[in-house]
């Protein structure tokens, strides 16, 4: 049964990157928490968390240069709550059944590594290293903004020649991602994703 799963999953990998090397005239990198699913079911296209680098080394130097690649980014303070809160009402690393603290589990991610939380490393890391090749240069052509997404994504939409519309999320009712923060808390994510700052302007 595991070969049969196997088989299927690398046939499945395959024929994905046939119709993505030959069909699709784009590459969205999807960075979590930034609005990537709904431009994905925007677009019709599956839930694909691969960074810039391991689809440019899937579809090949050739193939990548002729698409449209594009992606969105989060202020880094307002992603981690996007991602704190969607990790508990998931029930992802059993959050929803024990609860941590927002500080707390800050601190088993972030410094700890605690691997019973921090179990997916690439969803913690910098947005930028999601960008990047092996030399730390940008493979995007295009990068949105998780604050302008509905013009954003209007932008792509005109570039690609298509007539797409985001879905309407719910508003969240959590209030604003600086009340989670203390001065400690907000100066961890500052020296985490300083790169993301560096690069994309973001502030407190």
């Amino acid at each position: 049964m595991g070969l049969l799963q196997d088989g299927a999953s690398k046939f499945r990998h395959w024929h994905r990157t046939l119709r993505e090397r030959h069909l699709r005239s784009y590459v969205f990198i999807h960075i979590n928490k930034t609005g990537g699913s709904s431009i994905e079911k925007a677009l019709g296209i599956g839930l694909d968390h691969s960074t810039a680098l391991e689809k440019y080394q899937q579809l090949g130097a050739k193939a990548w240069r002729g698409k449209f690649t594009f992606t969105m980014v989060r202020n880094p303070w307002d992603k981690v709550v996007s991602h704190y809160h969607y990790r508990v009402r998931t029930n992802q690393t059993g959050l929803a059944e024990h609860t941590l603290p927002f500080s707390e589990w800050l601190q088993r991610c972030y410094v700890d590594r605690d691997p019973r939380y921090y179990d997916q490393p690439r969803m913690f890391m910098p947005q930028r290293r999601w960008l990047v090749n092996e030399n730390d240069e940008l493979l995007v052509e295009f990068i949105g903004r998780f604050e302008n997404l509905e013009q954003d994504f209007a932008t792509i939409c005109q570039r690609l020649g298509v007539n797409a519309t985001l879905g309407h999320a719910k508003p969240s009712s959590r209030g604003s991602y600086r009340q989670y923060y203390d001065a400690d808390s907000e100066a961890l994510i500052r020296e985490h994703f300083a790169e993301d700052l560096q690069l994309f302007g973001y502030e407190f």
